[in-house]
C-alpha cells in the first residue's frame, strides 16, 4: 500500500495543536491504527485537538498488546491496508470487545460499508476526514458505553468462580463486586448499590433461594434483579427458584457472551423502571 498524502487527513496545524494540547485536559482514551506511521500520527494529532487522549499504532501486534494492558474507550482504524485486516481479525477473535471500533477509508462502496457493518464497526468515515464529525461519533459511542456500566454484585462461595464472573463482566465495562460470604449481602448492597445480584444457587451456609428471600425482605431491594447461577438442570427446581423472587436462572457452565447479555438486559430493564 502506498503512503497516503497529508491532504487525505486534512491535518491541523501541528504547532497550534501542540500549544492547545498543553492547556487541554483529555477526556478519554482512543487508540488509532494506520499501517503508515505518518498517517497514524496525523490521525492522533487531529483527534488530540478534539480533546481525546490518543495513542497511535502502525504495527498490529503493538496495538493488540496495548489492548491487553489497557483497553481504550474507542479505536479508530484506517482500513486501507493488509495490516489493518489483521487488526480487525484480532478484534473479532476476542471473546468480549467493549469498546467501539470506527473505520476510516478512501473507499466509499456499498460492499465495503456492508462488510464494516458485519464486522461490528460503529462508524465509517471517508477521507479527507471531517474530524468534528469523527470526534462527535467517538464521544457518542463512549457515552453509550458509560450509560451501560451496570453495577453487579456477584455472590458465590467458590472464590475462583466468583473471580471468573467478575473478570467476564468487568471486561464488558460493568462495575463488579464479588463476595464469597452470603452473610455480608445486606451490608454490601447498602454500600455498593447494585443494579443486579448474580448469585450461585447451591451454597452450603446459605443457598441462593434463602439469599433471595433475605434480599426481598428489605423494601429497598424488592425490585433489584436477582439472577441465579447453578448446575441444576431440572426444570421444576428452576421454576421454584424463580418463584422466590428471582428474575432469571442461568445454567452452568455458561458462555461469557450469554452471561453478559443476560445480566445487561436485566440490569438495563431495572434502570429503566427505576427511572
Amino acid at each position: 500500500m502506498s503512503k497516503q498524502s497529508n491532504s487525505s487527513y486534512d491535518s491541523a496545524d501541528r504547532a497550534g495543536v501542540s500549544d492547545a494540547m498543553k492547556l487541554t485536559k483529555y477526556s478519554n482514551l482512543v487508540y488509532v491504527f494506520a499501517a503508515a506511521t505518518d498517517c497514524a500520527d496525523r490521525l492522533a494529532v487531529n483527534l488530540r485537538w478534539h480533546n481525546h487522549e490518543v495513542i497511535a499504532f502502525s504495527e498490529p501486534d503493538e496495538l493488540r498488546a496495548a489492548i491487553q494492558v489497557r483497553q481504550p474507550e474507542a479505536v479508530v482504524i484506517d482500513i486501507d491496508s493488509e495490516p489493518a485486516k489483521r487488526v480487525i481479525q484480532a478484534l473479532a477473535q476476542r471473546v468480549v470487545t467493549t469498546f467501539p471500533a470506527i473505520y476510516v477509508s478512501e473507499n466509499d462502496t456499498f460492499a465495503q460499508r456492508l462488510e464494516a457493518v458485519r464486522q461490528g464497526a460503529e462508524g465509517y468515515f471517508i477521507k479527507p476526514l471531517d474530524f468534528n464529525a469523527l470526534s462527535t461519533r467517538i464521544d457518542e459511542k463512549i457515552s453509550k458505553n458509560e450509560v451501560l456500566a451496570f453495577r453487579v454484585l456477584v455472590v458465590d462461595d467458590d472464590e475462583m468462580l466468583g473471580s471468573y464472573y467478575d473478570a467476564v463482566l468487568s471486561s464488558a465495562g460493568m462495575h463488579v463486586e464479588a463476595i464469597s460470604d452470603p452473610s455480608k449481602i445486606l451490608e454490601t448492597m447498602k454500600r455498593f448499590k447494585p443494579d443486579l445480584v448474580l448469585t450461585d444457587l447451591l451454597m452450603p451456609e446459605c443457598n441462593g433461594i434463602e439469599l433471595a428471600k433475605i434480599i426481598r425482605q428489605n423494601n429497598r431491594y424488592t425490585t433489584v434483579p436477582i439472577v441465579f447461577l447453578s448446575t441444576e438442570t431440572e426444570l421444576q427446581k428452576q421454576i421454584s427458584a424463580i418463584e422466590t423472587g428471582a428474575d432469571d436462572f442461568l445454567t452452568k457452565p455458561i458462555d461469557p457472551e450469554k452471561l453478559i447479555s443476560a445480566v445487561a438486559n436485566r440490569a438495563e430493564r431495572y434502570r429503566s423502571l427505576r427511572s
